[in-house]
């Protein structure tokens, strides 16, 4: 139960962590690039934090951030929440 509060912990940070990443960098096409951005962010507080930790590995984490990072980006995109530069609404 104490890793499964511990994931919990987590959304809000890497929801956080997604979008403003996504705000910082909304160019399209660089999804490899925006996820690698979130994820140093997430090591960066993963070092930092004693209780992630000795909860999970970082491999273990990563398999939990990273399908909890694309389903973010999939509920933003489907719902319009992420902004298209102009560039990509004429590709589109």
């Amino acid at each position: 139960m104490n890793k499964f509060l511990t994931i919990l912990k987590l959304f809000p940070v890497v929801l956080g962590a997604v979008k403003a990443v996504e705000e910082s960098v909304p160019l399209p096409g660089q999804g490899q690039k925006k996820l690698d951005l979130v994820l140093n962010v997430v090591q960066q507080a993963y070092e930092g934090s004693t209780e992630l930790s000795q909860s999970f590995s970082w491999d273990k984490l990563v398999a939990v951030v990273v399908p909890m990072i694309a389903n973010i980006v999939n509920a933003h995109n489907e719902l319009g929440l992420f902004a298209k530069t102009a560039a990509a609404s004429k590709a589109a």
